[in-house]
């Protein structure tokens, strides 16, 4: 993992030298999902809108590296937007599942795989602009579908003799449905600060990493950017874990933990006009069989 991390930050360095003056921030970031927002939680503002009379905006994509304590995660993801308030995207994960396979074999004489994957097709309309109805403290409004497939779900339930089923992972499929505000704030410090929240509806179990239960819950998210110069920003953001796996030890190994909210602490500097990258700390409470409180992450996003 060492090696991992000691590339993303000399791949960071080297894009960062290169950087140069911008016109315009090529922002939001993606999340790991695959939507315009932070790392974890979306914004109601979408990346490169089309311009004005014109149906197609150009493509954004991004890679992004998460570093658990013990597992790893990565996203690769793309968006495109029409007409200037529909995004349409989709973004991979591949889940990395560290010394967890070890752990079930060691309890329960199982073999596994060593990682699970997630398919992520997104589908967002901006319903209502910021300062619509002529109210300058009207937020951006944005609303979402996204329809997630876990390829490794129902194989993994086979070879654990449909434990999984049991624990309340009984689907490989799940649909959500997402609703966040956005409001740009300029008039309290020197830079503008953007405030998100949003309401999320869906089954997934560890946003879907672990599959999905049919038993659907409405979880809480947001997020502050506050810009620090032109082209850096902070952000932190929390996110609402749904909780619907059961917890399950045997052999004197807990394998699956209670799942507990998550939320980041993350910086973006804007290269150029069509290039950022971002990095962070995350504390993601207990994934699986360990309690990840130090994960570090690492993003590129790019907009042609």
């Amino acid at each position: 993992m060492v090696k991992r991390v000691k590339y993303f930050v000399v791949l960071a360095i080297v894009l960062a030298l290169s950087g140069i003056a911008q016109a315009g921030p090529p922002l939001p970031l993606h999340t790991i999902e695959g939507t315009s927002g932070v790392c974890l939680s979306g914004t109601a503002y979408l990346a490169n809108p089309a311009d004005d009379g014109k149906a197609f905006g150009l493509p954004s994509v991004s890679t992004t590296a998460v570093f658990l304590g013990e597992k790893d995660l990565e996203s690769f993801a793309v968006t495109e937007n029409l007409w200037g308030p529909i995004e349409v995207g989709y973004a991979y994960e591949r889940f990395g599942l560290g010394d967890w396979p070890d752990d079930v074999k060691a309890a329960a004489g199982a073999s596994v795989s060593q990682h699970l994957g997630l398919h992520n097709l997104n589908f967002r309309i901006m319903t209502v602009k910021e300062g619509d109805f002529e109210c300058p403290w009207m937020p951006a409004v944005t609303f979402g579908t996204h329809l997630k497939w876990n390829e490794g779900q129902t194989e993994l339930d086979d070879d654990l003799g449909g434990l999984l089923d049991t624990l309340g992972s009984d689907h490989s499929r799940g649909m959500e449905f997402t609703f966040v505000a956005s409001k740009t704030v300029t008039d309290l410090l020197p830079r503008p600060v953007i405030v998100s929240a949003g309401v999320r509806n869906g089954d997934a179990i560890h946003t879907g990493l672990f599959g999905f239960a049919g038993e659907r819950r409405t979880t809480f998210e947001g997020s502050v950017i506050a810009f620090l110069t032109d082209r850096l920003a902070f952000a932190a953001e929390y996110r609402q874990k749904s909780d619907l796996m059961d917890q399950f030890s045997t052999g004197g190994y807990h394998l699956v933990k209670a799942e507990n909210d998550w939320w980041t602490l993350c910086l973006g500097y804007v290269l150029n006009d069509h290039t950022t990258i971002s990095g962070g700390y995350a504390n993601l409470g207990n994934v699986a069989n360990h309690r990840e409180q130090s994960a570090f992450g690492i993003q590129v996003k790019h907009e042609f």
